[in-house]
């Protein structure tokens, strides 16, 4: 008998666990990933969207901005309301700010453009908070093995990177017939879709502690205490900003830096050259994929497998490879790669491209790894509002350097990234403390 399956087998009413299991995955899976392949449409062709309306990077990195300040005010509130007015009204209500802020970039108004990042950067903080903590309510509801949590999260991560491959295709295609606005107009199609399947399928539930009613004040309130008190959910919460401030500017910034590099690399003769954005972007969530593969991989062995004395150092080595040494794993690749973009200058194309690649990979590693460790730790009454709370600071730093892109060179832009990804990677050393397996 294998140790997976002693694993599964070691749980009471095995077979019916396993089938609530299956059929809880399939809800949230068939929403999460039909709202994240309307996010991932927009990916490859928002900087060019805005680039064909005639903005330079400055205005295009105020609409960013934007969007980061209103995810640290009105997502914050939108997302802690969840606990309290229910986390299925609140993935509702993301599909219907998400839907109002994709029809208003159909347009050439910066001022409706403005709007529209208001209202992305509201359901950005609820499409990472109150999807998460819908799931991980029912799940316990449901009376499942808590550390199953890490299969939904690495499955989730893995099809999320199939689904973003799929949606760089399609993107690339949709622009090469009707122009930069149809991946935005496919992307209302999806978030309708999920809107549909929530109605159906989501039961509502809310914090332990709440009533029912709104009850911002004190579900805000609660969120801050329980930040306080746990060190660990703070030390998660520096990581989170760490690594998402770094992904966030590298989504600014990845495509006017691989431009400016192409045509350094293939000459000036060839520099008005179309690059095929969508399919270097599918390119990269395969990268993303095969980083939630290995965190499947390798916290599943990790959490089964009996090391002994005797066993080889390539074993000792893979049962190393828990979800917190994962996110450290996860954090320094990303160091690594930002530290490669610096050096993006002439003729280093191939550098960029794999260094891309690397942090995408890194990626893959990061998000499970940090959702089950989240969950582990975070409050079952105030789950969403802590969740939202942690990415207040990630929100503001990516305004501050934002405000200041103008002024800082793409190289001294990744470099930053480097240095806050590797002062994520400090922190968590410092408190997991790793050390190396060593052959006995």
């Amino acid at each position: 008998m294998t140790m997976e399956s002693m694993d599964v087998e070691s749980q009471p009413d095995d077979s019916q666990q396993s089938k609530r299991f299956q059929s809880l995955q399939y809800r949230y899976l068939s929403v999460y990933l039909v709202v994240m392949g309307a996010d991932w449409l927009q990916g490859p062709y928002l900087y060019k969207l805005y680039q064909s309306y005639g903005f330079d990077l400055v205005k295009i990195a105020f609409l960013f901005l934007t969007g980061f300040v209103s995810g640290a005010i009105g997502g914050t509130a939108a997302g802690s309301l969840a606990d309290s007015w229910g986390r299925r009204r609140g993935c509702l209500l993301f599909c219907v700010t998400s839907f109002i802020s994709l029809l208003l970039r159909l347009g050439n108004n910066y001022p409706l453009l403005f709007i529209s990042h208001i209202l992305s950067g509201m359901a950005a903080s609820m499409q990472y908070s109150v999807f998460e903590a819908w799931y991980v309510a029912e799940h316990t509801a449901e009376n499942l093995p808590g550390d199953w949590m890490a299969r939904t999260f690495g499955k989730a991560t893995f099809l999320n990177g199939l689904v973003a491959i799929i949606a760089g295709i399609v993107a690339n295609g949709v622009v090469d017939l009707w122009g930069y606005t149809a991946p935005f107009i496919v992307s209302m199609g999806l978030v309708t879709v999920a809107a549909g399947i929530i109605s159906s399928s989501f039961a509502e539930n809310y914090g332990e502690m709440s009533t029912g009613k709104i009850q911002l004040t004190r579900t805000l309130m609660e969120g801050l205490q329980a930040l306080w008190r746990d060190s660990n959910i703070l030390i998660l919460g520096a990581a989170q900003t760490a690594f998402e401030c770094a992904m966030y500017i590298f989504v600014l910034l990845y495509t006017p830096a691989i431009e400016n590099a192409a045509a350094i690399y293939v000459g000036t003769d060839e520099k008005n050259q179309e690059l095929p954005l969508g399919y270097l972007f599918s390119t990269m969530m395969f990268a993303v994929m095969m980083g939630s593969l290995s965190f499947q991989a390798l916290e599943r062995r990790s959490s089964s497998a009996s090391i002994t004395s005797s066993s080889s150092l390539l074993l000792r080595l893979i049962s190393w490879f828990t979800k917190d040494r994962l996110l450290i794993s996860a954090l320094t690749l990303a160091s690594a790669s930002f530290g490669a973009m610096v050096y993006n200058q002439s003729a280093s194309l191939p550098i960029l491209v794999i260094a891309y690649h690397v942090f995408e990979f890194s990626t893959g590693l990061y998000y499970p790894s940090l959702s089950s460790l989240k969950a582990e730790v975070i409050p079952e009454e105030t789950r969403a509002a802590v969740m939202t709370l942690l990415r207040i600071p990630m929100n503001i730093g990516v305004g501050i350097i934002m405000w200041h892109v103008d002024d800082l060179s793409t190289s001294m832009m990744w470099a930053i990234c480097s240095l806050m990804t590797m002062s994520g990677t400090a922190l968590l050393i410092i408190k997991y403390k790793p050390k190396l397996p060593q052959q006995q």
